[in-house]
């Protein structure tokens, strides 16, 4: 810091001129005025940079859907003919 109380700083974000002492370094080495400082938002506290919990649930027993056997049909044994469906034809 400046030793002098009238000393200048140009803030490397905004481009503004801000008195010396009121000037912060930022996460990333910039003098930075406190309208530019980001505060507890640096490259050490961001929420990106945290470790995400990936512990499983206790109580999910178990997370896969049930098998959809009685609700899927197999291509072979559909017997819709295409040509006598007009059920949705009228609507158009």
């Amino acid at each position: 810091m400046a030793s002098n109380k009238n000393a200048k700083a140009v803030c490397d974000m905004c481009g503004f001129v801000y008195p010396h002492r009121v000037m912060k370094l930022n996460s990333y080495g910039l003098l930075v005025c406190p309208t530019d400082f980001d505060g507890a938002y640096d490259l050490k506290n961001h929420p990106q940079n945290k470790v995400p919990d990936v512990r499983d649930d206790t109580n999910i027993r178990n997370p896969r859907p049930p098998s959809n056997s009685d609700r899927n049909l197999e291509w072979q044994n559909a017997n819709t003919k295409w040509e006598d469906t007009d059920k949705f034809w009228n609507l158009i």
